[in-house]
């Protein structure tokens, strides 16, 4: 092997999965997260679910939106979660709260780690959103948000892609590792609260 291939640093998204294994381990272990996989979740906790989801992500939605508008000419073009969780919901009879107020956006290297994990989550969407429809087809009608990974297969590799070229140096990778880091630390404190096993 060449000396500078040995030198060379690991693709990002590899770092960002290696240094977030324990924290995605914690969310998988949580107590309702073998029901929802498996799409088992009586229809109340599944409520309880798309709430929280909503209570995480459309506040990080709305506070970085101006930086999301941008990364269509880096290559990536972000989906909203907010208004697919808003229409599963009002599909289930519940009406959502108000959007939360803005806070502080994150550094462009962090906002993308943060990004990572929240594109990746998708992936076990595509496979909770097929459960259900197996399990309890009356739900079929309430999974636009774990169906948005079904809309685009190959996502998630266009997405490493977008990532590996937007964060080329030590410090943003760094960066970027915190930013997982505290999102997975947010979905776990989030999920935690409120759904029974």
């Amino acid at each position: 092997m060449p000396a500078d291939a040995a030198l060379a640093p690991v693709p990002l998204a590899r770092a960002l999965r290696e240094a977030t294994a324990q924290a995605h381990a914690a969310v998988e272990a949580l107590p309702h997260m073998h029901a929802l996989a498996h799409g088992a979740l009586p229809c109340d906790q599944y409520v309880r679910v798309l709430q929280q989801h909503l209570a995480l992500v459309e506040p990080w939605e709305r506070t970085h939106a101006a930086w999301l508008q941008t990364l269509a000419a880096q290559g990536w073009h972000y989906r909203a979660r907010g208004p697919a969780l808003r229409a599963d919901l009002a599909t289930l009879g519940v009406t959502a709260p108000a959007a939360a107020p803005l806070t502080e956006a994150e550094p462009a290297a962090a906002a993308w780690g943060q990004l990572y994990v929240i594109e990746g989550s998708l992936l076990g969407g595509r496979l909770i959103a097929r459960a259900f429809r197996a399990a309890q087809p009356a739900l079929s009608a309430a999974l636009a948000y774990f169906d948005l990974g079904s809309e685009a297969p190959g996502a998630w590799r266009q997405f490493q892609a977008c990532l590996e070229a937007a964060l080329p140096s030590v410090a943003q990778r760094q960066a970027a590792i915190g930013g997982a880091q505290s999102m997975f630390a947010r979905f776990h404190q989030q999920l935690a609260a409120g759904v029974a096993a």
